[in-house]
Parts: C-alpha cells; sequence; structure tokens
C-alpha cells in the first residue's frame, strides 16, 4: 500500500500514484484544499490537484482509497471549521464534495504482516468513541471504521456526524475532551492511542517539520512525502524504500 499524507495542494503524490497505480493499492489521508500560504500555492491550484486526485479514483476505483480531512469536512459545515477556509471558494467546494461523497470515506481498515491497521486522517482516540457511543450506533474500537463510513454515505446523518466530527481538543485550541478522527492532535494520540486495543494507526493532520513520528501504536506520516506500507507490515517512506533496494 502506498499512503499519502495531507496534500494541501502539493505536488509530492503525482510521481508515487504515476508509479505505483494498478500495482500497489493508494491511500489519501485527507486535507487535499486549503493551501499553506508560505508555500506559494494557489488555491487554484489545489483544487485543481483534488480534481485530479478524483479522476484518478473514478477510472480506478479499487485502486484507491480518498479519506477525508478537517479541510475537506468544513467545506460541508460551519461545525468545526478551521483554518484557511476560503469563503470566496467555499459554495464551490460543497458543491464538489457532495457531488462526488461515495468516492471519499472516514476511515479504513487493512492487514499486513499480522497486524491490523486503522487509517484515519488524525487518529481515532478511544475516548472520543466512548463519548460518542450513542451517536456511534454502540460502536466499538473494531465497528468504528464501518460505522463511521456508513454515516458518511447516509445522509440523514450527516448532522449527527458533523457534530461529533467538530470536537476540537484543547491541544488544536479547541474545548472538547477528545478530539476527533479528523481533528485529534498527535500529542493527544500519544497518550490514548494505546488505548484502542488490536489496532496500530496511521494517520497525517499533524504536520512534522522533518521526520514522521512512528512508534509502538501508531504513526504521524504529515510530512510531505509519500509511505509504503508492505505485505510485512514495514512501513518506510518511498525514498527510503528506493536506499534499501
Amino acid at each position: 500500500m502506498i499512503i499519502i499524507p495531507d496534500i494541501h495542494g502539493r505536488y509530492f503524490w503525482q510521481l508515487p500514484v504515476k508509479e505505483n497505480l494498478g500495482k500497489e493499492h493508494i491511500l489519501f489521508l485527507g486535507d487535499y484544499l486549503d493551501p499553506y500560504h508560505g508555500e506559494r500555492i494557489t488555491s487554484e491550484q489545489a483544487f485543481r490537484q483534488l480534481q485530479y486526485i478524483v479522476e484518478f479514483k473514478q477510472s480506478h476505483p479499487d485502486d484507491i482509497t480518498l479519506l477525508l480531512g478537517n479541510h475537506d469536512i468544513h467545506y460541508l459545515t460551519p461545525m468545526g471549521r478551521g483554518s484557511r477556509f476560503d469563503s470566496v471558494r467555499g459554495a464551490w467546494y460543497n458543491m464538489f464534495f457532495r457531488q462526488h461523497a461515495d468516492l471519499f470515506q472516514l476511515a479504513c481498515e487493512t492487514e499486513a504482516g499480522g497486524r491490523k491497521y486503522l487509517f484515519s486522517h488524525a487518529g481515532i482516540l478511544a475516548g472520543w468513541i466512548e463519548r460518542h457511543r450513542k451517536d456511534l450506533d454502540g460502536a466499538t474500537p473494531q465497528t468504528v471504521c464501518r460505522v463511521l463510513n456508513d454515516m458518511w454515505l447516509d445522509h440523514s446523518t450527516w448532522l449527527t456526524l458533523f457534530s461529533i466530527l467538530a470536537d476540537i481538543p484543547e491541544s488544536r485550541w479547541g474545548s472538547a475532551p477528545y478530539g476527533s478522527p479528523v481533528w485529534s492532535d498527535v500529542q493527544d494520540m500519544r497518550t490514548d492511542a494505546p488505548e484502542l486495543s488490536g489496532y496500530y494507526q496511521i494517520f497525517g493532520h499533524s504536520q512534522q517539520p522533518g521526520l514522521p513520528v512512528i512508534n509502538d501504536y501508531f504513526a504521524c506520516l504529515d510530512c510531505r512525502r509519500a509511505f509504503r506500507l508492505r505485505d510485512n507490515g514495514n512501513l518506510c517512506s518511498l525514498d527510503e524504500n528506493k536506499n534499501e533496494n
């Protein structure tokens, strides 16, 4: 599996997709829009990158998984709105995500090397599941991925879904005791992630200055490069993988 962390209009995803599409599954961790001001990427360029990604998904539906991040969700609801929200293009982005909603999801699972992996944009906290167990139809760590994706595909549940996804933790200048799967911070995951028994979590969201954060419980990969999860469970950047070969 090839894992692509937060895009925000950047181009680093294009070569890994070109080289591996049809050979390995490709997973995007969300946050396609709202480029950082200092990176000299325009909103138009970021949106065009998202259009390219969606076109790849449409032409290779079984080979690509597209997750959603907070910088995508906040164009569908004012709840939990984040920084760099583009008010000029917001209505257009809203229409785009609604039109292509069935191409996206909130989480996914896989197995590699005898281990279960859980993917989301920001990580799924056990405390968050427990806090919203009723809204999540009694979800457990073993069923939360399915429940979240079912709620996403059922537009009648969007009001509830967006409400619980708007949980912004104090580490992100919010007030929620636990951040949601699109808002939890890597420092919150350090203490709560081991409680999500049975899964190794992989996510983005918490931008790292250079190297990813990888430990025994999770990997935060938001560092502007692509990664590979091998069948034996080994996780490495594509650059590291080339050096090994």
